[in-house]
């Protein structure tokens, strides 16, 4: 299964800190690139989490209606959730 979250980047002195509203988790990159892989690895996670325990996964937001602030970079990060827990080897038999 694909998705594709709207992803807030934020600049700091250190480098963005990305918050997917979606999911209300929030990462890190030392630069945006590296925050672009960090969001998608926290929603790989989080996404991940959630199916093995029994919710739905919620469904994105329309990237305009996204709240942000002024200086902030609002963009989509897509995650195919099998390959993510094939990459990882998360599957439900190892994790039990």
């Amino acid at each position: 299964m694909t998705a594709v979250y709207p992803v807030v980047f934020t600049k700091t002195e250190n480098g963005y800190v990305a918050h997917v509203p979606d999911l209300g988790i929030d990462t890190q990159g030392s630069d945006l690139a590296e925050a672009i892989f960090m969001a998608r690895d926290a929603i790989g996670l989080m996404g991940i989490d959630m199916l093995d325990d029994g919710y739905e996964l919620p469904c994105p937001s329309d990237f305009s209606a996204v709240s942000h602030g002024h200086d902030d970079l609002v963009s989509v990060v897509d995650i195919d959730f099998d390959a993510y827990r094939r990459a990882h080897d998360l599957s439900l038999k190892n994790l039990a």
